[in-house]
């Protein structure tokens, strides 16, 4: 899957906060992020930007062929919420398009059978300050908040538990690598690495402690 990203470097505000001690100043980055979705195959992603509407339906608005379709896991049911957009009609169903695409989520999303393949573009502010995504036992699809390519635990701050499995969706081959954690012996066959934009499927035992993926992130680090 190819992924071009711009963190744009123009800050949306810097006020300045004067005080007897320091000044201090508050910046707002924004950018745009690229995904490529395979002629009518699947592709994993995640919109790890936040928009003023994050909702499926716009954010894929007026970028998308007719036929796309759109899945959302559901961790209570373990199973997906299909959308489809057809260019005539729109979203069917309209509940599932109007589901939120938030930075820490993801979705798969299903090129139309004969089409081409398309990128489609996120655009919004970058995830800063301390950011978490809540975790449950059992399988979900999970993405780094921050829109950064790297390990997933050394970069990105994935604190794993043991027996901790990450299910990787490889939309050139159009199948699944599969990784596991042991607490002895560290990541097994070797720690996923993350493209940016891109969700994974996590699947967390029962006896999992760490419920929360968080990190402190600045676009200044």
């Amino acid at each position: 899957m190819r992924t071009k990203t711009l963190l744009l470097v123009a800050a949306a505000a810097a006020a300045g906060i004067a005080t007897s001690q320091a000044q201090v100043f508050s910046v707002n980055a924004v950018g745009y992020v690229n995904k490529t979705v395979p002629a009518g195959g699947f592709a994993l992603i995640s919109n790890p930007l936040t928009a003023q509407t994050n909702q499926i339906q716009v954010l894929f608005n007026g970028q998308i062929p007719s036929g796309t379709k759109v899945y959302v896991w559901d961790t209570a049911s373990k199973g997906f919420k299909v959308a489809t957009f057809d260019s005539d009609f729109g979203w069917d169903p309209a509940d599932v398009a109007a589901s939120n695409l938030l930075p820490g989520g993801g979705a798969f999303v299903q090129g139309p059978k004969g089409g081409a393949a398309f990128t489609v573009t996120f655009v919004g502010e970058v995830p800063q300050g301390p950011l978490s995504t809540t975790l449950v036992a059992g399988l979900q699809i999970v993405s780094s908040q921050v829109p950064q390519a790297g390990k997933m635990q050394t970069d990105l701050g994935y604190n794993p538990d043991g027996g901790d499995k990450i299910y990787q969706w490889n939309a050139t081959s159009q199948n699944y690598g599969a990784f596991t954690f042991d607490s002895a012996f560290g990541w097994d066959p070797s720690e996923p690495t993350l493209d940016v934009g891109e969700a994974v499927f996590l699947s967390k035992d029962a006896s999992a402690k760490n419920l929360a993926w968080t990190r402190t992130f600045s676009v200044n680090q």
